[in-house]
């Protein structure tokens, strides 16, 4: 449940300081930008997100990996989890445009770690579609982080390609577990 309502409280927010900042495009811009106090009204907002997300996926991946019968998966989801946690509260701490490396290392900390967190998840016990959609989103995230590093362009387009399959990961991986609770067959077992 905590990765469901972080991803809706991060998404949420984002939607809200983007509107409210003009000129800002999903495509062309970092979502960082959005953190900024210098560049957004709406930053304590943003910045209050990143951090909700970050506590929350670390947490949650926490709970869940307690649950988890192989120590190997179990451990390397919490330190992929733990390391998201740690990026996303970087990113709301140090704010982009400040010329501060502790911002971009948050960043590289919360995307890969986010991402590897879906591929470690891949190892959960599980169905085959959930499997797959993980190693899907993971790879999927990692790819576009670095079309980031390299420059390739819109850089807005490439980083929410990089975030964004966390976020539909954690949903998924959520949604699984609600099932998994409720005896769905969809669930993982």
């Amino acid at each position: 449940m905590l990765w469901l309502l972080a991803a809706a409280g991060y998404l949420a927010a984002e939607a809200f300081a983007a509107m409210a900042l003009p000129g800002y495009a999903y495509g062309g811009d970092f979502i960082s930008t959005l953190g900024d106090p210098a560049v957004s009204s709406w930053a304590p907002l943003m910045n209050a997100a990143f951090a909700f997300q970050g506590v929350c996926f670390a947490v949650a991946a926490a709970l869940v990996a307690d649950k988890l019968p192989n120590p190997r998966v179990r451990r390397s989801l919490l330190v992929c989890a733990i390391g998201n946690g740690v990026g996303n509260v970087l990113i709301a701490v140090v704010h982009s445009g400040q010329g501060n490396p502790w911002h971009v290392i948050g960043a590289v900390l919360a995307i890969v770690g986010g991402n590897a967190a879906a591929l470690a998840g891949s190892a959960m016990p599980a169905c085959t579609a959930y499997r797959v959609a993980s190693v899907g989103l993971g790879a999927l995230g990692l790819l576009c982080l670095l079309a980031v590093a390299f420059g390739v362009g819109p850089v807005g387009l490439w980083e929410r390609g990089s975030v964004y399959p966390i976020f539909a990961w954690q949903i998924l991986t959520a949604v699984v577990l609600l099932g998994r609770q409720t005896g769905s067959a969809s669930s993982i077992s």
